[in-house]
């Protein structure tokens, strides 16, 4: 029973976040701030921390900006992580019984493979949409 009360809340503040979200985008204020995860006075270049594997579309304005800390930008990313964690919490206390692991797979582990695929098809979806104008 505990557990379904947590499910049932974590959906519901799932929902706020979402709510949150669509009202942020709808009022232009997503657009309006998405620019805060750069920072636009300093060249662009391959940004040590990311071990040369991803290059940010603009120079980011502290380590991490427009990957792992994007929630601390703008109210829009914050909106989705606050989701998000809502629906990763929901599927791994129903996989773990470790707190450890739940943290794990909240924090780490999901956002990750939600990551990959994010990175392998928003600009490819993006071009494709470009095209079809």
């Amino acid at each position: 029973m505990t557990i379904l009360i947590a499910i049932i809340t974590l959906l519901f503040l799932a929902g706020m976040a979402k709510g949150s979200s669509d009202a942020i985008a709808d009022e232009g204020i997503k657009s309006s701030e998405w620019k805060r995860k750069y920072d636009f006075t300093k060249q662009p270049g391959r940004e040590w921390w990311y071990l040369k594997l991803y290059k940010p579309e603009f120079p980011e304005k502290f380590p991490f900006s427009t990957t792992l800390l994007v929630f601390l930008t703008d109210r829009w990313h914050l909106s989705q992580f606050i989701m998000l964690r809502c629906f990763y919490t929901i599927i791994a206390i129903n996989l773990f019984s470790n707190i450890w692991a739940i943290l794990f797979v909240v924090l780490i582990a999901f956002p990750m493979i939600t990551g990959f695929g994010f990175e392998a098809m928003y600009q490819q979806f993006r071009n494709c949409l470009k095209n079809k104008k």
